[in-house]
This record gives C-alpha cells, structure tokens and sequence, in this order.
C-alpha cells in the first residue's frame, strides 16, 4: 500500500518508529495521521507532495510499526513525539500537516513550540467543539469502556466506513492494514488510553484549553474538513476559522474524516497552494 522507503529510528523520547522522508532541498513538511491510523493513510498523496517539498511521515507511538510503551498517550505525549522528530532531523521549523488526533496535536503544540512550526495545515482535528461520533466515546464508558475499546477486525471496519462519505474508500486493504496492526502486543491500551485522554461519555474534553491554544497559534493556518464529515461535523470548521487568527477554511464536499484519502487531487492543490509561498528554514535547532 505504502511502496516508498521508511527506516526505523530510535527517537530522543527512547520510542522506536517508522520514518518516511523524501529527502531533497524543498521545504519540509511533516505529516501526522490520526487516531489508530499509520503513514500509509498518506499512501495517495505522499508521491505527489515529495516533488515540491521535502515530505516526512511517521507513526505516532502506540500505532503502525512504532513502540506501544506504557505510557499516558495525552496530548502532551503525542507533542513530544513530534518535537523529538523534529530534533532527530536537525529541524528548526517545518510545515505541519495534521489529520484529526495529528491536526490537534498541531495546535496543542503551538502553545510551548510554535517556534518550531512554519505553516500549518489541520484536518477535522478534535477539540473546535465536544460534539463527535458515539462510538469514539464507547471507550470512555465506566467499566464497559476497556473492553469496549478492544480492537478487532470488525471495529476498524466499522470505524473506517464510518469515517469515509463513500465507503468504498474503506477498502480491505485499509482495513486488514489497521486490523493488522492493531493486533500487536499493546495496541488496545494504547487506543484506549488515547481515546480517555481526549473524550469522555459526553464528547471531546478540553475544548476550552484548545481554544486557548488555537487563539494563540499565531501561524497561517489551512483548516480542511469534510462536508460529510461524520466523526467531528463540519459545522466545528467554522469554529475554527473564528479562533484561528490567521485561517483559511474550506470545505470538501463528497469527502468525509480524511481527505487525503477521499479527495487527494483536492487535498494536493490546496496544500501546494497554501504551502508554497512560505520559505521554511531547515537549520538545525540552536
């Protein structure tokens, strides 16, 4: 699904991950993915993107081939994550794209380390409302949620034809991929605990911290969302645009949870439009 080459890099956190990166003198764009995803849900756009930009995807601990360590997984974690990929690269600033738990991670990152980010690119990131689909809040549920949050094979079906407008994009590939992963030694606590950390039985938690947080991301921002959007509604985008100081919102019809997925021609234009006119530096930190 994903024929590019990756390593395995053992990062400043002590976490081992997966690692695409293009290489080239283009500017860098890092691209973090979403809850129980991996970097092959950039499969479609990644070859397009690494003929501008210097393209650089990993998989955030607990899921694809990284580390599953005992570990909070809150959003202070997955932040860590990424400054110490950053720093693994000798990268001052670069681009970053974020799809859903990657597009939140990118906002709670701007509050101590938006030093670090040149542009930003989010994607129906949870935390511009608490309203989100019931079944990302099962995990949350007293007694019943651990066991609820296991994952099957079934489960990753259901949650990536829920997330697709069309699901014929929920291919079997796909699901076979996340069901294989999701198989390995430590992947239920870690989706679990992820889950715990941002949502409770009533919706999405901390939504007032991340809009403190959005308010102070003094970067130029291209939020994307889904017209179909059934896990975060799409309504949340215009919440956004309101608490973003510098955003520009738009809308994919036909599209639901992931638009690289579903609409990447789409998502190539307005990324490369958005990214180019902005100069990032690649000096290394210090």
């Amino acid at each position: 699904m994903l024929d590019l080459p990756v390593s395995r890099i053992r990062l400043g956190t002590g976490h081992a991950t997966r690692l695409f990166d293009s290489g080239g003198p283009g500017d860098p764009v890092i691209l973090l993915h979403g809850l129980a995803l991996s970097i092959e849900i950039w499969g479609k756009i990644i070859p397009k993107l690494a003929g501008r930009f210097r393209v650089i995807a990993f998989d955030f601990p607990g899921f694809g081939e990284a580390d599953r360590p005992d570990a909070t997984y809150d959003s202070a974690f997955f932040v860590a994550q990424v400054v110490a990929v950053m720093d693994h690269l000798s990268l001052a600033r670069s681009h970053l794209v974020g799809s859903s738990l990657g597009g939140s991670t990118v906002v709670r990152l701007s509050q101590n380390h938006q030093a670090r980010i040149d542009r930003a690119v989010v994607m129906a990131p949870g935390g511009f409302g608490r309203e989100c689909d019931l079944s990302l809040r099962a995990p949350t549920l007293p007694w019943v949620g651990y066991a609820l949050g296991r994952p099957t094979w079934l489960s990753n079906a259901y949650a990536l034809n829920l997330s697709m407008a069309d699901r014929h994009f929920a291919t079997r590939e796909l699901i076979d991929l996340a069901a294989g992963f999701a198989r390995r030694p430590g992947s239920h606590a870690a989706f679990v605990r992820t889950v715990v950390s941002g949502l409770g039985p009533f919706g999405v938690k901390g939504t007032e911290s991340f809009a403190r947080a959005a308010e102070g991301l003094h970067r130029p921002v291209l939020v994307l969302w889904g017209e179909q959007d059934r896990v975060f509604p799409v309504k949340q985008v215009e919440v956004a645009g309101r608490l973003l100081p510098d955003a520009r919102v738009v809308r994919i019809d036909k599209c639901g949870h992931y638009p690289q997925w579903e609409a990447p021609e789409r998502f190539v234009a307005e990324v490369e439009a958005f990214l180019s006119p902005a100069l990032a530096s690649v000096a290394g930190p210090g």
